[in-house]
């Protein structure tokens, strides 16, 4: 179960890396500093935006990225802890569905064909739930393009999230970049897993752990 995790993985990664205005972004963006804040602006990359995206799009396709950036950073680690769990040779007991199929059955063999052995209900099972929890946090208000808080998930009424009554906001601040930082490290991580699973030496040092580049399935072009 947990392997499958990395299919969500692997949405598109590129917009995770966009990082949010700064003082020296430019001066058009510097009304949102205080909705987006200086978030993962840190040593030692520092501002980051080689493509200068954040000078070609408006305020709220900002805030768009950095929502996309927060998501994609909690699918990758969720991911890669599935992957390392699964690797380990833990999995949930018993069948997936009534044919049979074990759980243990899904974590052998390569780093994708876990989903390709996954049975077609399960698929959808599985998009179903993505698009419910995607649904979810999209009708929250405010939207976090017209004032909500990019990344913020609530399951209540309240505009409050669950650390805001437990940390100062420096804290959460700190807790914030800790989690950009480890996300983006689990996106390259996870984009490493998929090179060295699809191509052949893309990445040495899996390689030598046993990612063979000769995986000969549909994704991630054709998952179903």
């Amino acid at each position: 179960m947990a392997k499958l995790a990395l299919c969500l993985a692997l949405a598109p990664l590129a917009a995770g890396f966009v990082a949010p205005a700064s003082v020296s972004a430019p001066s058009a963006l510097n009304a949102d500093a205080a909705i987006i804040g200086q978030d993962g602006i840190q040593a030692p990359v520092g501002y980051f935006d080689p493509l200068k995206l954040a000078e070609k799009v408006n305020d709220k396709t900002l805030l768009w990225f950095r929502a996309a950036e927060i998501k994609h950073c909690r699918v990758a680690m969720a991911a890669f802890a599935g992957c390392v769990v699964t690797g380990l040779g833990v999995h949930w007991p018993g069948a997936i569905d009534m044919s049979g199929t074990t759980f243990e059955s899904l974590g052998q063999g390569g780093l994708l064909e876990a989903w390709d052995k996954m049975p077609f209900d399960g698929k959808q099972a599985i998009v179903a739930a993505i698009g419910g929890i995607e649904s979810v946090f999209e009708a929250q208000k405010p939207h976090y393009v017209m004032g909500g808080t990019p990344g913020k998930v609530r399951l209540t009424g309240s505009t409050k999230g669950a650390l805001e009554d437990k940390y100062d906001a420096d804290t959460l601040q700190k807790k914030r970049n800790m989690e950009l930082a480890n996300g983006r490290l689990a996106m390259l991580g996870m984009a490493s897993f998929v090179a060295a699973r699809m191509t052949e030496g893309a990445v040495p040092g899996l390689t030598k752990l046993g990612f063979a580049g000769d995986y000969a399935g549909g994704l991630p072009f054709a998952p179903f």
